[in-house]
Parts: C-alpha cells; structure tokens; sequence
C-alpha cells in the first residue's frame, strides 16, 4: 500500500516538476553547473544570461514527451512533419526565453523568497504526506528517484514561489470596472427559452436534377477535396517485453537463491544524520560526539537539514539505493548505535548514525524478488529475440512469414493506410518515417527491428504501395450529385422557412407542417450545441414572442420560436466566479504586455544553427 503510494506520488511529481520546471531552474537559477558542464555551447543568451544547449534539449525533450502522452496516436502523425519540430523546437526557445526575462525582472525588483516560506510549501505538499502529515521517508525516496537532493528540490521550490510572487503582483495591479464586469456577466448568464422546428431536407434530395455542367464545375473548384493520400499495405512483427514477460515462471529455488545472494537489499535501516556547510563545523561537532553528547541534541542544534533536524536527525527507515552513494558507503562499516566520521555529501558534510537495523523476511519480500527475476529474465529473452529478429529479417526478403515460423512470432497484416490513418500499432514516428519515408516504402525489403518503447521493438514490411492520386471525375461522379444536392436542398429548405416565419409572425395559418419540439433553455454557461446556441444569441432581443429562420454550422435549417429573454439574477458567488475568470483573462493579457516590453528592452542573441538543428 505504501509503495503504491509513493509510486503514485512519484509520477505526479514528475509530472509537475520534472516536466514543467526543473530544466528551467537549472537555466534560471544559476546552479546549471550542478548537472551540466560549464564548456556547454550555448542556444540563447539573455542579457548576458547564458542558457545551455543541453538545458535547452532537456526542456525541449520533456515537451517532446509531454505532448506525446497528452496527444497519443494523433502525435506519431505530427512528430513526423518537419514543420512540427520546427515549431516545437521555437515554442521551447521562446518559453525559456520568456521565463529568463521574468526572473531578471523579479530580481530586479527585489522580490525574495523567506526560508520558512520554502520550508512550509515542502512540509504542506500532499505529495510527501502518509495519513495527512508530512513523512519524511517518503520525502527523501521521491527526491531520490528524481535525481534530487534536498538542497536542490528547497531552490526548485523558491524559484516556483518568485515567479508566482511576480505573477500575484501583476494580478493584484490588475482593475476590471465593476460596471463592465456586470455588463459581461450578465449577458454571459443569460439564458433565452425557445422552441426548435427542423425544416428537413432529405426530401427534397430527390426531386433535385443536377446537370454534367454543373458536376465538372464542381469538380473543377474542389479538387483538393478529391485527393487520395499516397496509401501502403503492410506486414510486420510486433514484439512487446509483455508477450515474454507472460511465458516465464519462476521455481521457488531461483526465489531463494537470489534472496541469499541479495540479502543486502532487504536489509532496512533506521539512520540518523547531522548537515552543516563545512568541515570545520563537522569535525567540531565529531569531537563533542566522541566526548559523550547526545546525538539527537547535537542534530536539533546544529543541523541545517531542518526537516530532519526537528526529530534530532532522523531520516527514518532507509534501504540500499536511497541515498547518494558517498553517503551509503559511509553507512557500510557501522553498527547499530556507531556513528560516522564527517563525510562529504552534495557539497555538504555529514555524521550519520544507524539507530536501528532489521532485515525483512523472505515471505515479506517474495512478491518483489517473482517480479525482479521475472523483468530480468524477460528483459535477457527480449533481446536474444531481437537479435535473432534482426538477423533473420536482413537475411530474408521474400517476406516475414518464414521469420515468423521460425521464431514463433505471430505476423500481422495491415490493410491499405495513409499517414492520415495509420493503424494504432503501427503509429510511431520512427515507424511511419521508415514506412513513407525510405526505400521501404516501394516494397521488397524488410526493416531492422526498430524501437517503440521500452522492450517493444517492430519490424515491417510494405506488401503494396499506391501513389498520391486524384479521383477522376467518373469515380467522384455521385458523392459530387449528393454534395450539390445537398446545397440545393438547404437552399430552398431556408427559403420555405423564411415563408413560413413571415406567416407565423403575421399569426397567419400556416399549411406546411412544422412540428415545433418541446420548449428548451439555452445558454452560453451550459451548452452541449455551440453553432445553435451561437445562432439563437445571435437574434435580435424582443420582449414578445417571435419567429425565425437560422442555419447552423452543420448546414441544418431550423425555425426558432423565441418565447422569452431571460437576465439573469446573479449570486455573489456566481458573480465572484466570473469575476475571477475575468482577471484571469486579464493577467493572461497583462502578462504578455510584460514579456513584450520586456523583450523589446533585451538583449537576446540566438545560435539559430542550433535552434534550427542544423
């Protein structure tokens, strides 16, 4: 339950951080250094401000991956486009671009971030919380698993926290005329009772001639609706670390075995640690160790790892991989109550003390050692396959259906696809470039096994291959007659119905039959049909009932019983609500009209050779 938690908890973390923030901290806040080398060529220089190539790749990678998830299938198609990545890649520039210039100007301004105020964002956030209070353990394997110190995340947090202090400023200057905000938002609330007719037309598709003249007219203007895609026909061999994974057991032997052979990693210990900037202060504090001081008071003194500091150092129950390796190997020789020499850890000194030790049971940790032997073993089987894959698919070029015997895999066939419609297991970048993009696209050659993901790698094959074309005339002959038809139908559907709405509004009688539905609200803060709602908003406001003709979007004719405008009487809640969309529409402009008076002031030098990914 735990575990699942803080695997939980862990993706959400990454999503928000990782994806959205840390690649700008490492630009922004002046400790690029920590991860990357100072000898990086830059992409940007803002104001003197350097931001590093790699810094650039990592933020842009993220987006990479972030649109990729968000999109899903839609992405392979639009990753392979040229355009694409050109924008992505000036998207990303101008985010950091923008950001850069926002700190400058926080800086400027003097606006600071308290430590308490840091202090008390990590201990609130729910992301490190077990059973509503913050857990420290959980705190530290987070930041383990994303590569974070504690030091590192407390910067990430206060760089967070100065851009929506700039952010909070803007809004806080922001005023909206209360006269304004209510006009808006009345007419934003206000809801309109009607009553709907369909006029229909599929009656009258078949009483409408449409002569050659008109159908090669047609034709002739809409060419590029009758444009066919270049099309192929595929086979391929789709093989997935699942598939293997599926086939495996374990014997309860190789369980032991490997529980033996490991039992370092199920050993947990409760450790305890004291943080200060220097060694001096270390030795210092080692000294009055050795000479009978309480560990814990030592910690709550002098710690600067504040969080632990409060608990006289403790880090909680620790197992093998969770912290930094100088600080493991500093825990190595010690036994229960022995404490460390100072060691030097992320440019800070620690004593590390191991308060308690137990080792979890091979029932308690059968589960985890089934799943480890099972990924290790598939993971061994996925690639000795995908050699064999390899080999097999340069050696033959007849088709897959002999590797496929061979090897046991199953071959798959595809039926004729453009990049437009590509089937969902084929809808990779790599995969769609390889199949229209190189000399597998004519046929007669097998591909190597091309990556898709982790343990998931594709060969393919293209069986057929049509050119782009466009239908001939004869071929498009009859969806031409239906499309005019239908444009001829509409036409004097809105007609009849104008007749109609000027006898109703006479109250003459009426002898078409219009079957009004039954009477409806619509609004523009609840609406399921946009072009309806758009066009009834659209008529003119009259205190008495009245008759009108509209068509919608979708080329529907429909008469509209207008029976009553209703203003609204808004809550304080409801008015509260919109007033804060407002300002929120409000920053948004304000914000941009910083950035551009921002960026009209700077000095921005750009190395377009890298930014094009020449």
């Amino acid at each position: 339950m735990l575990m699942e938690k803080i695997g939980n908890s862990v993706n959400s973390l990454a999503s928000r951080i990782l994806l959205g923030f840390i690649a700008v901290t490492f630009v922004l806040s002046g400790i690029a250094g920590y991860m990357f080398s100072r000898t990086d060529t830059y992409a940007v220089i803002v104001n003197g401000q350097e931001i590093s190539q790699q810094s650039f790749q990592q933020r842009y990678n993220s987006t990479y991956q972030e649109l990729n998830q968000r999109l899903g299938v839609q992405f392979a198609t639009l990753a392979d486009e040229p355009e694409f990545n050109k924008k992505l890649r000036n998207d990303v520039l101008n985010q950091l671009i923008d950001q850069t210039l926002l700190f400058q100007y926080a800086n400027k301004l003097n606006l600071a971030i308290g430590k308490r105020q840091i202090e008390t964002t990590i201990v609130m956030n729910p992301e490190f919380k077990q059973d509503g209070k913050f857990n420290n353990d959980i705190y530290l394997q987070i930041l383990k698993l994303n590569g974070l110190t504690p030091d590192y995340y407390a910067q990430i947090v206060r760089n967070e926290l100065l851009l929506n202090q700039l952010q909070n400023g803007i809004l806080g200057s922001n005023f909206i005329v209360p006269t304004l905000i209510n006009t808006l938002a009345q007419n934003a609330y206000q809801t309109r009772q009607v009553r709907i007719a369909n006029i229909p037309t599929d009656t009258l598709l078949k009483n409408i001639p449409v002569n050659d003249t008109e159908i090669k007219a047609y034709y002739d203007v809409h060419q590029t609706d009758f444009r066919v895609p270049e099309q192929i026909k595929v086979q391929y061999i789709d093989l997935t670390h699942q598939d293997i994974l599926k086939d495996l057991t374990i014997s309860d032997i190789q369980i032991a075995q490997y529980y033996q052979d490991n039992l370092a990693q199920f050993m947990q210990q409760r450790v305890a640690h004291i943080q200060v900037p220097t060694k001096e202060e270390a030795d210092k504090i080692y000294q009055e160790l050795l000479n009978g001081s309480n560990f814990a008071t030592l910690a709550k003194e002098y710690s600067q790892d504040t969080l632990s500091a409060q608990n006289g150092g403790d880090l909680s129950w620790i197992t093998s991989g969770m912290m930094p390796r100088a600080f493991e190997e500093a825990m190595l020789p010690l036994k229960v109550g022995q404490f460390s020499l100072p060691v030097k850890v992320d440019n800070a000194y620690h004593i590390i003390k191991i308060e308690e030790e137990k080792v979890r049971s091979l029932a308690d940790v059968k589960a985890e050692i089934v799943t480890k032997l099972r990924n290790e073993m598939a993971l061994n089987t996925f690639y000795n396959i995908e050699k064999k894959l390899n080999d097999a698919a340069y050696g033959t070029t007849d088709n897959l259906d002999i590797i496929g015997k061979k090897l046991g895999l199953t071959v798959h066939e595809t039926k004729f696809f453009s990049r437009q419609d590509v089937p969902a297991a084929l809808n990779y970048s790599n995969i769609i470039s390889a199949l229209f993009n190189s000399d597998l696209t004519q046929g007669g050659m097998n591909s190597e096994a091309m990556s898709v993901g982790d343990q998931h790698s594709i060969v393919v094959r293209v069986l057929q291959h049509k050119d782009a074309s466009v239908r001939s005339l004869d071929d498009a002959k009859a969806d031409i007659i239906h499309f005019i038809q239908q444009q001829k139908a509409q036409a004097i559907a809105f007609e009849n119905a104008e007749k109609i709405v000027s006898d109703l509004n006479k109250q003459k009688t009426i002898s078409a039959k219009v079957q009004f539905g039954d009477e409806e609200t619509l609004s523009f803060a609840n609406t399921t049909q946009l072009g309806l709602t758009q066009a009834v908003f659209a008529l003119p406001k009259t205190k008495t009932p009245a008759y009108y003709t509209i068509k919608i979007p979708t080329g529907e004719v429909k008469i509209i019983e207008l029976k009553k405008i209703n203003e609204p009487n808004l809550t304080p809640e409801q008015r509260k609500v919109f007033t804060q969309q407002m300002q929120q529409m409000q920053q948004i402009m304000l914000n941009s009209l910083l950035l551009k008076a921002l960026r009209e002031h700077a000095e921005i030098k750009v190395n377009q050779q890298f930014i094009q990914g020449e």
